[in-house]
């Protein structure tokens, strides 16, 4: 499998006949802005940020490695402005979900190529064996069929899934993904992308209003009274304790363009009541992940 995966294009699944290039998951411009090149992201190996990359024929390469980036780059070029765009977008929770240029749609698109791509790489490159296994597995769900399927129709999409954006103080930068739930945290300079994949807008439809608005505040409230407090781990352990706790499963009908998110469809005469979350569990839950990156809650 790992043969057939490196001779097979990350970004529309078909083979790759002739010469294949190499994809950079993170744009190689962007590390060297950042300084990262040479800094290393380490889950069961340890590899250069410059180092991880994925086969790809050179169409898709050019038309979604590059093209595509160079606007995402524009966009992280002014990071207020995005995180302002980002902000008035986020109450968005669409039924329909297909290709578009919002910046919402561009940015969870990204991250999730980014969330795949670190999978993929460790899918032919890493030296243990269950990791390398874990990772397969990742690249041969549906999920990534589905993504895959919209770039092999010449265009791009990740499934519906919840994007946060938060800002901090602190610049240092920081890159995190998870199995359960699926997600990753990107955190450039003081912009905080968090994106929960394929979740069906389940999380943020929990998370949003006066809640997100709480959850800013107290970010900013710990920062303040701790400078050097990294308050983005707060914010990716809140909303996956909050993942965890919903016992909905996301669901989606899906076409070649476009996309039916049935995950807020149900059968039962008091959803609000029956998928009501568990404040306990979730304090359970966060404790539990804060204590993962070292923080005692």
């Amino acid at each position: 499998m790992t043969e057939r995966i490196n001779h097979t294009c990350f970004f529309c699944s078909q083979p790759i006949i002739e010469k294949k290039t190499l994809e950079h998951i993170i744009p190689n411009s962007l590390l060297g802005k950042l300084g990262i090149k040479e800094q290393t992201v380490t889950s069961k190996d340890e590899i250069q940020y410059s180092r991880i990359k994925v086969p790809a024929h050179s169409k898709c390469n050019s038309e979604f490695g590059s093209i595509y980036e160079d606007t995402i780059i524009k966009l992280l070029d002014n990071p207020d402005q995005l995180y302002e765009a980002l902000r008035q977008e986020e109450i968005g929770m669409m039924i329909q979900y297909g290709p578009d240029q919002s910046v919402t749609q561009l940015i969870s698109t990204w991250l999730s190529k980014i969330f795949y791509g670190l999978f993929y790489n460790d899918s032919l490159k890493s030296q243990d064996d269950d990791w390398r296994n874990i990772s397969k597995e990742i690249v041969s769900s549906e999920n990534f069929k589905i993504v895959q399927t919209s770039y092999q129709n010449n265009h791009g999409f990740c499934l519906p899934s919840s994007l946060f954006v938060f800002k901090t103080t602190n610049e240092n930068f920081d890159l995190k993904t998870l199995i359960y739930p699926q997600g990753i945290l990107l955190k450039i300079k003081s912009l905080v992308l968090v994106l929960v994949i394929a979740d069906g807008f389940l999380t943020k439809n929990y998370i949003q209003g006066d809640n997100l608005t709480s959850l800013h505040e107290y970010m900013g409230k710990v920062e303040h009274e701790q400078p050097d407090f990294p308050v983005h781990n707060l914010a990716l352990a809140e909303i996956l304790a909050l993942r965890l706790a919903i016992k909905k499963s996301p669901s989606f009908i899906v076409a070649n363009d476009e996309i039916l998110n049935m995950s807020f469809s149900t059968s039962v005469n008091n959803p609000q009541e029956y998928y009501k979350v568990d404040e306990e569990e979730i304090n359970e839950y966060r404790t539990q992940i804060l204590s993962e990156f070292g923080i005692q809650n």
